[in-house]
């Protein structure tokens, strides 16, 4: 129990119990007084009776003084209690109170007695809540007095009056307002290390740029108590700081913030730069010259009494700024500065390292995509140079192309100059228009990109005021953004190579720097493969003029190796030949008569049968034919069929008798097919034979002069398409 209630405890049982004793002595008194009466006459029994009589009326008295003493000793420990006491019965009128009430109430004793407490002190529209629940024996309540700046912890005790049922009660009001004020002095305290640590703990961990601001700002508004705070990050390349993040800014003006800079060379700004400590300033702010003096919008400053300007700085680079605005006034304290000073070290600290981080990331990245783009720039050249088919080239290179730059659509168009158009050569993501469509030059914008030998790009075709008719299919399908470089060949434009995106402004300058780099791969891959095509191409007809020549030695064999090297072909496209494997045996069915060259033309056009000196002589034509062609290592792997295209399946052939599988498959196609063309060509011994007696013959011959996969694969040729048999 509180010292205060105790000591009213025990004058109370002191009081009454020198009450309960004076009521004793009074009755013996009135005792004696009716025994005096009765002994009348009785003299010294009467003196005996009237000194004891006297004797009581002694000791009252001094009971007396001793009650009125403890009353007084009662009062004065009461009144000296430096805590407001109150008693006051059970319709809250005050009966009793201790000086310090009075000293609160400010009124004398005589105005409080008999009023209702809560009219008096503190003035209430109603008592306390712990004085209107009756079966509260004991209670506290606090109860803050606004007009005094003070705060009261009401203690509540109950007195039962006696025996009766009336009760009183004791309020003892307890000054805690420094007690409240130190708890909320810690706590503010403990909510400013746990937003310190907060902040130690983003700039410790956090390594996203925006992440961080916003963790720091928000902690910062907590630890500083300010209405409202912005921060800042300096932008080197534009030379001002750019808004970042705000905490607490009202939603009309957050638009305003998002888009409003702040120069280095503004007044306070520069104040603040140069100092490299925080600021103070306190209003009244200027209003139209603020924002030219000072360099901050006064749009923000309707209600603001305080502002305070942190830089940020690292290693003596400009990294932002925080600004905080108070809408109340109070004193910015050498400990908030310190704070400041400390958050804003710490924070620079970790802006400092994040922006090295990302710097690094950025550079891993960009050195990561530039050896990406080398190694698919690599991998393209390797891959058009391993084929001379142009389309091959073309369909290679945009399959690689989504490798380096992200596209919906990648496609070349070549020029026909003679058509004046485009032909859609190869590509993909363009539904609306098949390969090989023909493009009109009229029909697109891509003829802009032939005429200038530049490249196009459009950011969103869907501001096209006039699209042209390729362009709005493009639209159709979804595509918004492009860009077209031309693939130029000796200053000449043959194509327009295309990456689309179906999303606005989709690409950046390095993709367009990319783009022209395998547009000159692939220009000078289509060169090489052309000016290769030219070669065959002339290659090729020499190869025909010398067959031709040959074979007009005799007018019984002209056109002969023409049409065994058809015959040739189509016997290897049903048996699956390659193009190259194809294109080897066209040779060789053209050559296979070479070595007649050195054959004379009267045994060529003998009538009669060759004599065994003439059969020898004919019989030199394979062999020599090799020869001849032994210097020319293009023709390399066709001289096997040209030197054995007579031997027999069975082995009676020559120049060397080879048999079966050991002769080469090309000679033996070969053989067939110079079979068939002698069999079918008219000779100056007999006519030529219709094609019954030539199935016939090669059927009657297979297995002995003939491979029989090959006469097989002959007869499927005349009769029409059939599965390729098997080598």
């Amino acid at each position: 129990m509180p010292a205060d209630k105790e000591v009213l405890d025990m004058r109370d049982s002191e009081i009454l119990k020198l009450k309960t004793e004076l009521a004793k002595k009074e009755s013996e008194i009135l005792f004696l007084k009716g025994e005096l009466k009765k002994n009348e006459g009785r003299e010294s029994e009467v003196e005996d009776e009237r000194r004891a009589i006297i004797y009581m009326l002694e000791d009252i008295n001094e009971s007396t003084s001793r009650i009125e003493l403890a009353r007084k000793e009662w009062e004065a420990t009461f009144d000296a209690i430096a805590a407001p006491i109150l008693l006051h019965d059970e319709k809250m009128r005050i009966i009793r109170v201790n000086s310090a009430y009075q000293k609160y109430a400010g009124i004398p004793f005589a105005e409080i007695i008999g009023k209702p407490y809560y009219t008096v002190f503190p003035k209430l529209d109603r008592p306390f809540d712990i004085c209107l629940n009756p079966d509260l024996d004991e209670g506290e309540e606090d109860i803050a007095i606004p007009s005094m700046g003070k705060t009261f912890k009401i203690k509540l005790y109950r007195i039962k009056a006696g025996d009766r049922e009336k009760s009183y009660s004791i309020h003892i009001m307890e000054d805690i307002t420094e007690a409240k004020r130190n708890v909320e002095i810690i706590k503010e305290e403990m909510e400013v290390t746990a937003h310190l640590l907060m902040i130690a703990e983003a700039t410790t961990h956090t390594t996203d740029i925006d992440r961080l601001v916003e963790d720091v700002i928000h902690c910062n508004c907590k630890i500083m108590r300010s209405d409202v705070c912005l921060s800042y990050l300096w932008d080197e390349t534009a030379g001002m700081f750019r808004p970042a993040h705000e905490c607490g800014m009202g939603k009309s003006l957050i638009p305003f913030f998002r888009t409003e800079t702040i120069g280095k060379d503004a007044v306070v700004i520069r104040q603040v730069l140069e100092a490299n400590e925080p600021r103070v300033f306190h209003a009244p702010f200027p209003e139209a010259e603020f924002k030219a003096e000072y360099g901050l919008p006064p749009e923000w400053f309707g209600e603001v009494k305080a502002i305070t300007i942190t830089p940020l700085a690292s290693m003596g680079q400009k990294l932002g700024l925080i600004i905080c605005m108070f809408r109340n006034l109070r004193e910015i304290t050498d400990r908030d500065k310190r704070v400041m000073k400390g958050v804003a070290h710490q924070f620079s600290t970790a802006l400092g390292q994040a922006k090295l981080y990302r710097y690094s990331v950025d550079k891993a990245m960009e050195l990561s995509h530039k050896i990406e783009t080398i190694q698919v720039m690599h991998e393209i050249d390797r891959s058009i140079l391993s084929t001379l088919e142009p389309q091959e080239i073309l369909e290679n290179s945009v399959m690689m192309i989504t490798r380096l730059i992200t596209a919906d659509r990648v496609t070349v168009a070549l020029v026909d100059e003679e058509k004046q158009g485009f032909i859609f050569s190869s590509g993909f993501g363009v539904t609306s228009i098949p390969k090989g469509s023909f493009i009109p030059f009229s029909e697109t914008s891509g003829t802009e990109v032939i005429y200038s030998g530049r490249p196009q790009y459009i950011s969103d075709m869907g501001e096209m005021k006039s699209p042209f008719p390729l362009e709005r299919k493009f639209l159709k399908e979804g595509f918004l953004s492009h860009i077209r470089v031309p693939l130029v060949v000796k200053g000449e434009v043959i194509g327009v190579l295309t990456v689309g995106s179906k999303r606005k402004s989709a690409y950046t300058p390095e993709d367009l720097q990319t783009l022209e780099k395998i547009a000159s791969q692939i220009s000078v891959a289509l060169e090489n493969s052309r000016l290769v095509a030219d070669l065959q191409e002339l290659f090729l007809g020499t190869v025909k003029s010398l067959s031709s020549a040959i074979d007009t030695k005799s007018p019984w064999t002209a056109g002969h190796s023409e049409r065994v090297t058809r015959y040739a072909i189509s016997i290897g496209k049903e048996l699956g030949f390659s193009e190259k494997e194809l294109k080897e045996l066209e040779l060789a069915g053209l050559l296979h008569d070479i070595g007649k060259i050195g054959t004379y033309e009267a045994i060529l056009d003998k009538p009669g049968k060759l004599t065994d000196d003439e059969t020898k002589i004919m019989r030199e034509h394979p062999a020599k034919g090799a020869e001849i062609l032994a210097p020319i290592k293009l023709l390399k792997n066709i001289r096997p069929a040209i030197k054995y295209h007579h031997e027999f399946y069975n082995g009676g052939g020559y120049p060397e008798g080879l048999k079966g599988e050991g002769i080469p498959l090309f000679a033996r196609v070969l053989t067939v097919a110079d079979t068939v063309d002698a069999m079918a060509a008219d000779r100056p011994y007999r006519k030529g034979l219709a094609m019954t007696e030539i199935i016939a013959e090669l059927q009657r011959c297979s297995g002995t002069q003939f491979d029989p996969k090959i006469v097989k694969a002959f007869l499927l040729v005349l009769n029409g398409p059939q599965v390729p048999a098997k080598v």
